[in-house]
């Protein structure tokens, strides 16, 4: 939505009228903004102009800075764990809640930092996680292996997902094409005939191959498990 229009859409109290404030109506603001300008952080600021009040009122609906963007952040991953397809099979649940994070954290880049902010691991987002725990214990994974593979795919769709959001896969690619000529003579001999193929790719395809390998992977390392617990003839 473009920002000239931004006054004629957002809700502003009137003079003289106090702004009627909860905490759902705070993070429906912060969710209109990251709608409005998903690459601008929801600050307090931007949040309490938004609902047209003074920032220190929205901390008598959150005990802290850290409450209210835990809140913005399930706001944005609160549908999140609703792609895990508890009835579907692992690997069919696997891809859709990868594919379902992406979807989510593309849609609104700027919740990225909320993640980990200053070394504080967000509790939304260990919620929003906590869905592939029981993906990977239907495929078997137990213990060390669940808790391993947990934080591999974690750290695997997210890190794909922020250089992503930071750049897309075709604009990565041709940067990597425009660089070519600043390569050493021995780099661009190795790297340039893969050019053409990554240049095929788009950021949909790259990211089913991820989640394809990451099935295969699993599978292999379930496979173990799922032996041991199979009936014997």
């Amino acid at each position: 939505m473009p920002r000239s229009t931004r006054a004629a859409t957002s809700p502003r109290r009137g003079p003289g009228r106090p702004a009627r404030l909860s905490r759902e109506s705070i993070l429906d603001a912060a969710r209109a903004l990251l709608e409005r300008d998903p690459y601008e952080p929801p600050t307090v600021a931007r949040i309490a102009e938004e609902v047209g009040a003074v920032p220190a009122a929205l901390y008598r609906h959150f005990e802290s800075l850290d409450d209210l963007l835990d809140g913005v952040l399930a706001q944005v991953l609160g549908t999140a764990a609703l792609a895990s397809g508890r009835r579907a099979a692992w690997r069919a649940s696997l891809r859709a809640w990868m594919r379902s994070l992406r979807a989510h954290l593309l849609r609104y880049p700027a919740v990225l930092p909320l993640i980990g902010r200053r070394g504080r691991t967000s509790p939304a987002w260990l919620d929003a996680a906590s869905p592939l725990i029981e993906i990977l214990e239907r495929a078997g994974l137990r213990g060390a292996a669940l808790a391993r593979a947990h934080l591999w795919i974690l750290e695997t769709t997210v890190g794909l997902v922020m250089l992503e959001a930071q750049l897309s896969l075709p604009d990565q690619i041709e940067g990597a094409q425009a660089s070519l000529a600043e390569m050493s003579e021995a780099g661009r001999a190795r790297f340039a005939p893969l050019v053409p193929h990554l240049a095929s790719l788009d950021g949909d395809a790259f990211f089913d191959f991820a989640c394809e390998r990451t099935v295969a992977a699993l599978a292999e390392l379930s496979a173990p498990a799922q032996r041991a617990r199979s009936p014997r003839p």
